[in-house]
């Protein structure tokens, strides 16, 4: 396979790609009722014991130990309470157009709010489809709510009426997926900028051994309508062959590119590096290029933090801010462990690859933060089994351009002390970042004595008031799925008090939870946020809860 050569950036290893597997159109009119009979292979899933993390599963068994040890922060004081503020105040940064046009509508003036958002209602999703995790995320456009886990995903009205499913991953990508393949890790977007969803999986196949990105874009606005679907062979950087698979795979985007990030794992070793794989979005939703539909791709891989270590789960941003221009693009990710810092990378002209053949520049700046550690599992109440809260990735990730302001809110799980408690729990720790100043404006720990937080997901909506999803539970509560959030106007370092969602019912028999939840704009209101999270329901079994919000 030919491809044009381009000048790899500093930061880290970069290369072009064109797929091999050309792409395909499929629509649900192409489902028969045998392929909703269709049961998704899990015998050769990823082996997470060897494989997750990027050391080895009896390091990673030792720090955990470790983590229900109770001591002093060694940042911010936690006091025992949902809110913890150290008197930062806010700053505001004037920028040039060079990063794009502002969101429109801005109105910065206090709204009433009350103890977190305001819930617009909820309903159930997906349940327990046998995976472990579930892995749940969703995507509102401007009608329709889209939900997604582990083996399976559909579609709801606002109200909660199923709409439409489509009989699970296997079937949506079937005219790309390699035979013996088996998917996992879905995530999907709604894309506010053309109207259009898109779904990713990662792909593994053991015997014989191939990794592959699952990429699936709605033809229009229906995601009950056409998709075109390719499946990008993971195990290649840029172009060259490796002996690497992909794991964990995120999704971000801008006005002009998807942005996948991954964990790239050797098939008979541990964690390799952190991979960037850019796609333009032009080339995916007019259906690729040619007879065939093919598309191309920009990679960069082994990327390393500032310190030289190698960076994990590069967690891409979602973009909200107006079109126009070039703009740049970005990614965050914390160390692995007990650390006190956050790598920005910046991707300026994302997309010179296929505009001018030259390749696009992508740099990194390290950030002090508040200290940070891995989580301790989290209690529940009528089990020996602990849930899982997993380790201190980045979780979630998005930037806005709003009121002359330029700022990423993220969050991850972390290791937190409060006063009189009587051990370490694990609680969500969330930043706002100025990319101008590319320093943290805000910052803290998010939890509550006795409880466990965990696996938060972070949103803005067009006001720049600031929403999240996460689980809680303690030795007298199961795992719930809870939301809070935060005005611009609230004092600095500060959320409001949680909201139940979806209580609990049972002691979850399942140990994994998460790996991740999501949260999202509707694709109708900007000032309307949904979010889906995971709960305990009867019999040990995990089920899924929608909810919309708002100020």
């Amino acid at each position: 396979m030919a491809t044009k050569k381009a000048k790899a950036a500093s930061a880290s290893h970069g290369g072009s790609g064109s797929v091999i597997t050309p792409g395909y159109s499929i629509s649900l009119a192409d489902v028969s009722k045998e392929d909703f009979m269709l049961e998704p292979d899990n015998a050769d899933r990823p082996d997470f014991k060897m494989s997750k993390y990027p050391v080895t599963v009896a390091v990673f068994d030792k720090m955990k130990q470790a983590a229900v040890k109770h001591e002093k922060s060694k940042a911010l004081p936690l006091k025992g309470t949902h809110d913890v503020s150290d008197g930062e105040s806010d700053i505001e940064s004037k920028i040039v157009d060079k990063e794009g046009v502002p969101e429109d509508g801005i109105h910065m003036s206090k709204i009433p709010g009350s103890n977190a958002p305001v819930s617009l209602g909820n309903f159930d999703g997906i349940s327990d489809t046998g995976w472990r995790p579930p892995d749940c995320v969703l995507a509102v456009g401007r009608n329709d709510v889209v939900v997604g886990v582990n083996a399976d995903m559909a579609g709801y009205s606002k109200t909660g009426a199923q709409t439409f499913r489509w009989a699970g991953y296997l079937t949506l990508f079937r005219n790309v997926l390699p035979q013996g393949a088996m998917v996992f890790d879905p995530k999907m977007i709604y894309d506010h900028y053309a109207g259009r969803y898109v779904i990713i999986a990662g792909a593994l196949r053991q015997n014989p051994k191939g990794s592959w990105l699952l990429v699936g874009v709605s033809q229009t606005a229906n995601p009950a309508g056409a998709y075109w679907v390719w499946a990008l062979d993971a195990t290649l950087d840029g172009s060259t062959a490796t002996t690497n698979w992909s794991d964990y795979p995120c999704l971000g985007f801008d006005t002009q590119a998807l942005y996948i990030t991954t964990n790239q794992f050797g098939f008979s070793s541990g964690f390799q590096y952190s991979k960037l794989r850019i796609l333009n979005k032009a080339e995916l939703y007019g259906g690729g290029n040619g007879a065939n539909h093919s598309i191309r791709w920009y990679d960069f891989w082994k990327m390393k933090d500032t310190n030289g270590g190698l960076s994990f789960t590069v967690q891409p941003c979602k973009h909200f801010r107006g079109t126009g221009g070039n703009p740049d693009a970005y990614f965050v990710n914390t160390g692995f462990g007990a650390n006190s810092f956050i790598t920005l990378w910046t991707l300026a002209n994302p997309l010179a690859y296929w505009k001018t053949g030259t390749a696009p520049s992508l740099t990194k700046a390290n950030i002090g933060c508040r200290a940070y550690d891995l989580p301790p599992q989290a209690d529940q109440p009528g089990s020996t089994t602990d849930i899982a809260t997993n380790d201190n990735r980045m979780l979630s990730a998005v930037f806005q351009y709003a009121g002359g302001v330029q700022r990423i809110w993220c969050a991850h799980n972390s290791k937190g002390s409060w006063a009189g408690d009587t051990a370490a729990r694990s609680v969500i720790q969330w930043y706002e970042i100025d990319v101008v100043s590319k320093k943290v404006i805000q910052q803290n720990s998010f939890g509550a004595k006795g409880y466990s937080y965990f696996f938060p997901a972070v949103c803005v909506d067009q006001r720049r008031n600031a929403f999240f999803v996460f689980s809680r539970s303690s030795a007298n509560e199961y795992g719930s799925v809870r939301q809070t959030g935060r005005l611009s106007t609230d004092a600095p370092n500060t959320l409001q008090g949680s909201a139940l969602v979806m209580a609990g019912s049972s002691a979850y028999n399942g140990g994994r939870w998460g790996d991740y939840f999501e949260i999202c704009r509707d694709g109708a209101d900007p000032n309307t946020i949904w979010g889906i999270g995971e709960y305990a329901r009867p019999g040990g079994r995990w089920g899924t809860r929608v909810y919309a919000a708002r100020f």
